[in-house]
């Protein structure tokens, strides 16, 4: 259940929030580098260290072997015209709120607001606000344009200096929504016709409280960037699903999120207090007692970056997002409220994800000047095999690859992901000294992707 001490959180000022989870940072990586040292010093205590990997691969072959969960059949299309009304169905649908949170992204708007209007949808029971938070580009004069055409479509503009960043965004145009249901989609969005009819089905379970939809990479082939990050989607869409078939903790994304609006309104709505709002979200609705949901098929687009210092800065927010849900929750965490299974999948997650990559550093110092054997290399053996065998699952199921394409994936994308170990532990290492500041921050987005002359759906599988 969501208790009072992850409400509270929420409500906590930022100043004082930002103190603790420096304090706890920083004593999490003085605990683990501690650790580690006590290993190379204790040569017995690496029998923990084997205990832990042998149990780390009987989840990792139960986490692999599970099949992935079937969805539910798709909603009945409409009468056949985007978005167009259907007495035989209209009744039947849930309200949709879709929100486009956007600063400074008359870029990319059109055709994402060409997208949502396509939608095969009825007309009456889906709307579509576009938050501006005082954007000084053509934004504006692109979202007017397309309220003439668009009658579902509403602006909400924020002044300058508004607080909150995106969730602040999000927060203050909910009550003026309408929807059971809230979609959130980034301003390069390209959201397939049918994402609504295969989606919504998603929540005939009681237990669902928010579906995401798979995300995929618009502009893969410009470089090996973005190349490395279609494989990252598609490596994240394999574990979004073993998660879910286990019975573990399922993540929001941002982009293509689907919400109820009472879980929602439970929670508090977004946290502004944070750098991540979906990641956060996802703790707090799953502290609910809520479950979420992964569609694989259709994907929803978005532009991935083009050069290796906005990916840095792109996944250090990221990261340090993820890690702050820890450091806010931890007590819910310990106390086991997730239920056991989703507390084990977290704990897993947060070791491969976090405590491995800080703890690698001082066990490769320590080898290389004290010429030990490593002392971390079983763990970090499961790792790169779990590793290898999603990438490999991933790319067959996400990016329909086989043969030389699908070897070019698995050893492509494992040396991208090695970004991962860096920005880990820099992420982690700066936060015990200065905490990203709390702003709206946003990815350029140049435009020009997306063929609209087709349905969005590439041919991913």
């Amino acid at each position: 259940m969501f208790a009072e001490s992850e409400a509270s959180s929420i409500e906590t000022p930022i100043e004082t929030l930002s103190e603790r989870r420096r304090f706890k940072a920083s004593l999490v990586l003085l605990t683990v580098w501690l650790l580690v040292v006590a290993l190379h010093v204790f040569p017995v205590a690496r029998w923990a260290v084997v205990g832990l990997a042998a149990v780390m691969a009987v989840y990792a072959v139960r986490f692999i072997a599970m099949l992935p969960v079937v969805p539910p059949t798709t909603l009945p299309a409409s009468s056949g015209t985007p978005a167009a009304p259907n007495s035989t169905t209209t009744a039947e649908v849930p309200l949709i709120s879709l929100l486009v949170p956007a600063k400074n992204e008359g870029a990319v708007l059109p055709a994402l607001l060409q997208t949502l209007s396509q939608l095969d949808y009825p007309a009456e029971r889906f709307e579509v606000w576009v938050i501006d938070d005082a954007s000084t580009d053509h934004t504006a004069e692109c979202v007017a344009a397309w309220q003439t055409r668009f009658p579902q479509l509403h602006v909400y503009r924020r002044e300058a200096g508004a607080s909150g960043g995106k969730s602040g965004a999000l927060n203050e145009v909910l009550p003026l929504t309408q929807g059971d249901i809230i979609g959130v989609f980034d301003a390069d969005a390209a959201v397939p016709v049918d994402l609504l009819q295969r989606s919504l089905p998603l929540f005939e379970s009681e237990a669902v409280m928010a579906v995401q939809v798979r995300k995929a990479i618009a502009n893969r082939d410009v470089n090996i960037w973005t190349w490395g990050q279609s494989i990252e989607m598609a490596l994240d869409s394999y574990f979004q699903q073993q998660r879910v078939a286990v019975g573990g903790l399922s993540e929001l994304r941002g982009n293509g999120q689907l919400v109820r609006r009472s879980a929602l309104e439970k929670v508090g709505g977004w946290n502004e207090a944070t750098v991540t709002d979906d990641l956060d979200l996802t703790l707090r609705l799953h502290l609910l007692g809520g479950d979420i949901a992964f569609l694989v098929t259709p994907p929803v687009l978005e532009e991935g970056v083009t050069d290796g210092v906005s990916l840095w800065h792109q996944r250090n927010r990221w990261a340090e997002g993820g890690y702050q849900r820890y450091l806010d929750y931890w007590p819910s965490i310990l106390n086991n409220h997730l239920g056991t299974a989703k507390t084990l999948d977290l704990t897993l997650f947060l070791f491969i994800q976090y405590l491995l990559p800080i703890a690698i550093v001082p066990d490769f110092l320590l080898t290389a000047f004290r010429t030990h054997q490593p002392a971390l290399w079983p763990l970090s053996l499961v790792f790169a095999v779990m590793t290898l065998v999603a990438l490999s699952m991933g790319s067959r199921r996400a990016l329909g690859l086989r043969g030389t394409s699908l070897g070019l994936a698995i050893v492509g994308g494992s040396i991208y992901m090695l970004h991962w170990i860096p920005v880990m532990v820099a992420t982690t290492a700066r936060m015990c000294v200065r905490p990203k500041r709390l702003k709206w921050v946003k990815t350029l987005h140049e435009g020009g992707y997306y063929d609209l002359a087709d349905d969005v759906e590439v041919a991913e599988v």
